[in-house]
Order: structure tokens, then C-alpha cells, then sequence
């Protein structure tokens, strides 16, 4: 019999699955906490859970985890990449970040990605496939098992490898287990899906319960400027329409990330425009100065210049902040580690 992946089952499937085994639904909480709690990796653990019951779900089911790889620590500002293997041996980068005392992972949705984003390092190896919901919600535990303080509040961002709502069926399914009471019981506030923008997507999950915040990668003024950095990217007006729909429906505020970059997208007039198209509507903005990696063709900006593109900004705008990335010193924006690996990889084959 080919076992299953435990946790690709959503919440009602699991459910499902134990009345299939003639168990009462009140079974699917208890295996929910042993998982993603307690992150049990073995069902013989489960010692509230009846032998029988324990043996039976041992003989259909597995239980998955990541492999540790590789990570680089920052001297800077102690935040940790780690390059992890999932079960049919593809590499994913996963970060774990503290700031004002809270710790922060970002994760991946897919391995690779197909965007092609002309200022990210991870498209450069390509896309591969998407990640399963264990495979997304095993990044959580392997950080929650291993690195996060025991009993601390903790956020996660759907900032790492790929776009996440390219792979919208497994992103939907981790979210309600990461959303559960009896799986990670975490908020709308304290997880954040970071996309490219996709209306379609953005407008359909608007309609859920799913508990998350929502930031457009948006990072230009003008479609012209945004097609050229970001070649997959929809219409800026498409985009912010649907954010604002999202925003309205959750009674809530959709950030817009702006990715700072020397030459391309820091003239006084992208301030002037960017704070036209933000004035009166439920965003707020985060600039991000461009953070240089070995081989890019773009420029970090000068202090100079951010300083200028924010004062034009500032006093027309809607609440802007400045997001300083972390981990400069360990090239902490995803692709670094896995191109590298994949590269030894092929010359080992060679």
C-alpha cells in the first residue's frame, strides 16, 4: 500500500479520513497539535491517540520533514539563511530574521521561480515546481523544532523562493492549518503573503476566511518601467484595484513594497506618481532599497538619492516606511545558497 502525505490533507480531509477509519472527528485536533505543535515526527509518539489507532495511521500514512543543508549566519545582524532539501532532494532557502525583539521566518512557496524578475537572484536557476502544503509548512517546523524561542510570538512572510500565488491550491491549504487553533494558531497580523501581484488570485482569496496580510511587490510608477524589471507583472491599475477590493473586504490595509533602485525607478517624478496612485486608498508603502548581489545589473541607491525620493513622497502619501534588508553580508534575498549548491551539484556530475 503507497502511504500518504499526512500533512497535504487539509483540515476537512483529515477529518474525512479518520471517519473513513471509523474514528470520531474529535481525533483530527488531537493529530493536528501532535503535528504542528508539538511537531511529532513519528505517530507512535501520539500517546493520547489509542495504539490501534496509532498502528493503523503508521501503515497509511507518512510523516515528512526538511533536511537541513546549509546556513550562513549575518555578523551584521544575526538573522540565518538555511538551504533545506525536501523529499525528492530539490533545494529551498528559508530565513529566519529578529527585529525589535520578534522573530521573523520567510519562507518558500515554490522551488525556483518563473517570474524572471530581473533584480531577484532566484529566478536565475529557473523554476522547477511547486512546493506541497508539507513542504511549506514543514519550513515552519523545521525553525519552530529547532531555532525559534520556545514560547515567543513569532512571524512568518511569504517573502522567499517563488510566487506564492502561482501555487494557490497549496498556499491556501498551509494558511488554514497555519491559521488553526489546533495547528498554529497564528493571525492575520503575524503572517504576510508577499506577491507579484495576480488580480485574479488577490480578488478570489479576498472572498475567504483565510487569516493573512497582503503585500504587492510593485517596485514602479509606470507599466513600462514595471514590465521591464518585473516581465510577468500585470497592469499597475488591474493590480491596485484588486489590493484595494482585498483591503476593503478585510477591513484592513494592503502594503505596497517599493524596491528602490539606482537609475530605474528613484526620479522625484516616480514619487510624485506613486504617491498619486496611493493618495485616499486603504495602502501603505514600504520602500525597500535595492540590495546588490554579485553579477546584477542594477545599483543599490545613494542615501542621497532615497533621501530625496522620500521627501517628495512623504508629505503626500499615505504611511510610508523604509525596510532595510538584513542579512547584507550573507546575500540574505533568496537564490544565493541553492544556485551555488546546484552549481556543485553538476560539476560533482560532471
Amino acid at each position: 500500500m503507497r502511504k500518504t502525505n499526512i500533512k497535504n490533507l487539509s483540515i476537512e480531509e483529515l477529518s474525512s479520513e479518520l471517519q473513513k477509519l471509523g474514528e470520531q472527528r474529535y481525533r483530527a485536533p488531537q493529530l493536528l497539535k501532535w503535528l504542528y505543535q508539538k511537531a511529532t515526527s513519528s505517530f507512535v509518539e501520539m500517546t493520547n491517540i489509542p495504539m490501534e489507532l496509532r498502528t493503523l495511521l503508521d501503515e497509511r500514512y507518512t510523516i515528512t520533514s526538511l533536511q537541513r543543508v546549509e546556513s550562513v549566519r549575518s555578523s551584521i545582524d544575526g538573522s540565518q539563511k538555511f538551504l533545506l532539501e525536501t523529499g525528492d532532494g530539490s533545494l529551498i532557502e528559508a530565513v529566519l530574521m529578529k527585529a525589535r525583539g520578534v522573530q521573523t521566518i520567510c519562507i518558500s512557496s515554490q522551488v525556483g521561480c518563473p517570474l524572471g524578475c530581473r533584480f531577484c537572484r532566484t529566478g536565475d536557476g529557473g523554476f522547477k515546481r511547486n512546493l506541497e502544503s508539507d513542504e511549506i509548512l514543514n519550513q515552519v517546523l523545521f525553525f519552530k523544532s529547532r531555532h525559534l524561542e520556545r514560547n515567543r510570538r513569532f512571524n512568518i512572510v511569504f517573502m522567499g523562493m517563488g510566487e506564492p500565488f502561482l501555487n494557490l491550491g497549496n498556499i491556501e491549504k498551509s494558511i488554514e492549518i497555519l491559521n488553526a487553533i489546533d495547528g498554529f494558531a497564528l493571525g492575520q497580523k503575524r503572517i504576510t503573503i508577499s506577491t507579484i501581484g495576480i488580480p485574479e488570485a488577490i480578488l478570489a482569496l479576498s472572498e475567504t476566511d483565510l487569516k493573512f496580510s497582503l503585500a504587492i511587490s510593485l517596485n514602479a510608477t509606470t507599466d513600462r518601467v514595471r514590465r521591464e524589471i518585473m516581465p510577468e507583472a500585470d497592469d499597475i491599475v488591474p493590480t491596485l484595484a484588486a489590493a484595494e477590493e482585498f483591503a476593503r473586504a478585510r477591513k484592513t490595509i494592503v502594503t505596497l513594497e517599493y524596491v528602490l533602485i539606482s537609475g530605474v525607478n528613484e526620479d522625484p517624478a516616480d514619487a510624485q506618481r506613486l504617491a498619486g496612485i496611493t493618495r485616499g486608498r486603504p495602502f501603505k508603502i514600504n520602500i525597500i532599497p535595492f540590495n546588490e548581489w554579485d553579477g546584477c545589473p542594477y545599483k543599490s541607491p545613494t542615501e542621497e538619492n532615497l533621501e530625496r525620493f522620500l521627501q517628495v513622497l512623504l508629505p503626500k502619501a499615505p504611511t510610508v516606511t523604509v525596510r532595510r534588508s538584513q542579512g547584507g553580508d550573507i546575500n540574505a534575498a533568496c537564490g544565493q545558497l541553492s544556485l551555488r549548491r546546484a552549481s556543485e551539484r553538476k560539476r560533482d556530475l560532471s
